[in-house]
């Protein structure tokens, strides 16, 4: 039981691994390589907490782990284009604002109704995928105001949660 409990941190882990393959790429210049490598890591994403579900080896460190190897890679792969100047650094910490949002609020309440929050990191990978398709100010402005849209929504969404009492 234990090996099995393994399996889905494991494959969270990739994500985390993939972070300087996906630097490797970007600095070749090679976009189909990102994107191939980013479905890769959103595969496992999806992968790793349908497969701990279905073992029946889910643990609260398995949901905090998952976050956090989402983060990494994303604020990785966003201090990356920080880097090349497609974004600001204050989006560098509105995205890390996003993860300590849901780390605060998470110790709170077990079931938190967030119906944007858990969209997050999906707007950040659809975020990535239109950076290395559309490089261009545009593609970064509309990234950049629509993740803030999804930041503030989630916030709000969360505080009322809070405020409200759960069973």
């Amino acid at each position: 039981m234990k090996r099995l409990i393994a399996v889905p941190a494991f494959i969270s882990s990739l994500r985390i691994i993939a972070l300087p393959v996906f630097f490797f790429l970007f600095a070749q210049e090679n976009t189909l390589g990102c994107l191939i490598l980013l479905t890769f890591c959103a595969s496992t994403d999806y992968l790793d907490g349908g497969l701990a579900r279905k073992l029946k080896v889910t643990s609260q460190f398995g949901a905090y782990y998952d976050a956090l190897t989402d983060f990494i890679l994303m604020i990785g792969i966003f201090t990356i284009f920080y880097g090349v100047s497609f974004y600001p650094a204050w989006f560098l910490f509105l995205i890390t604002a996003s993860f300590m949002q849901f780390l605060a609020t998470s110790r709170y309440t077990k079931k938190i109704y967030d119906p944007v929050g858990r969209y997050l990191g999906s707007a950040l990978y659809i975020g990535v995928v239109l950076t290395l398709i559309y490089p261009v100010p545009t593609s970064f402005s509309f990234v950049q105001y629509a993740f803030t849209v999804f930041f503030l929504v989630s916030l709000v969404s969360r505080i009322i949660s809070l405020t409200r009492k759960h069973p």
